[in-house]
């Protein structure tokens, strides 16, 4: 479905890519965390196990939520696919890349911030197949080939262009206060009983 930006459509899509940006921030963070005892400790089944999980999510919302600003962009809310989504994807993130190389360049970047020299003008030409396939195998689909996913290597080659496109993204969907967002149904969700209306008179009220 087709829609302008500012239509009732587009702030749902808006409600969508800020909870999805949230829910990615969220296993992120987890992850960190997670490596960072497995690092401290040295191989552990169970850290391992906690820590692809975690970055097996990371991974599927930072995809869902590119798809999701991709339909935002296009002003339609089908979803891209395939070729399609990872064309998308590749101008996504050259475009973080480029961002961040840019800010260096110009002395806007945090003190902090690594040399230019450690970030490449190009982004991997592979890089939107292999997120795709990441996403698929390690969270999307069960199946026979999770098992021989080497999701290590994934991270060894990827990693650090998928976190310049997240950090990219926290600027423009991250939390800028303290105070959670409203987020419609998704932050009014509740588990208590809801008092319901009486369905007929049938049966003693006295």
């Amino acid at each position: 479905m087709k829609f302008d930006i500012g239509s009732d459509t587009d702030k749902a899509i808006c409600i969508a890519l800020k909870h999805e940006f949230l829910r990615c921030d969220e296993v992120f963070n987890q992850f960190a965390s997670t490596a960072t005892a497995l690092i401290m400790k040295g191989h552990d089944r169970k850290l391992a196990y906690e820590a692809y999980n975690a970055y097996a999510r990371f991974i599927h919302h930072l995809y869902e939520f590119a798809l999701c600003a991709i339909a935002r962009d296009r002003g339609d809310t089908t979803t891209s696919r395939g070729a399609d989504a990872e064309r998308y994807l590749a101008s996504y993130l050259q475009r973080s890349l480029r961002k961040r190389r840019d800010a260096i360049s110009d002395g806007t970047a945090p003190a902090w911030e690594n040399h230019i020299s450690a970030f490449p003008e190009n982004i991997p030409a592979e890089l939107p197949t292999a997120f795709r396939l990441a996403r698929n195998i390690a969270n999307g689909h069960a199946g026979v080939k999770r098992s021989s996913l080497d999701l290590s290597d994934f991270y060894d080659r990827y990693h650090s262009f998928l976190h310049i496109f997240y950090k990219d993204a926290e600027s423009w969907w991250g939390r800028s206060t303290d105070e959670f967002p409203d987020l419609q149904e998704i932050t009014a969700f509740s588990v208590a009983i809801r008092e319901k209306p009486q369905q007929g008179t049938s049966g003693n009220l006295s």
